[in-house]
């Protein structure tokens, strides 16, 4: 999944798992410390994007 973060004014790309996206956002919904989109790409876009860092710290419950 493409996964949108801002901060400030500042926005990072980041591919992420579905899992680790839901995790993300379900964290994020507890304390809004940033804004969050899910971006509708097509998987070729994916590829050239990184990986949400310390993504496998939101694969956990």
């Amino acid at each position: 999944m493409h996964l949108r973060i801002w901060l400030a004014d500042v926005a990072l790309d980041y591919t992420a798992t579905a899992e680790a996206a839901r995790n993300i956002i379900m964290d994020w919904a507890r304390r809004r410390w940033c804004t969050i989109e899910l971006v509708l790409t097509t998987i070729e876009h994916c590829d050239v994007m990184p990986r949400l860092p310390c993504e496998r710290l939101f694969l956990g419950p």
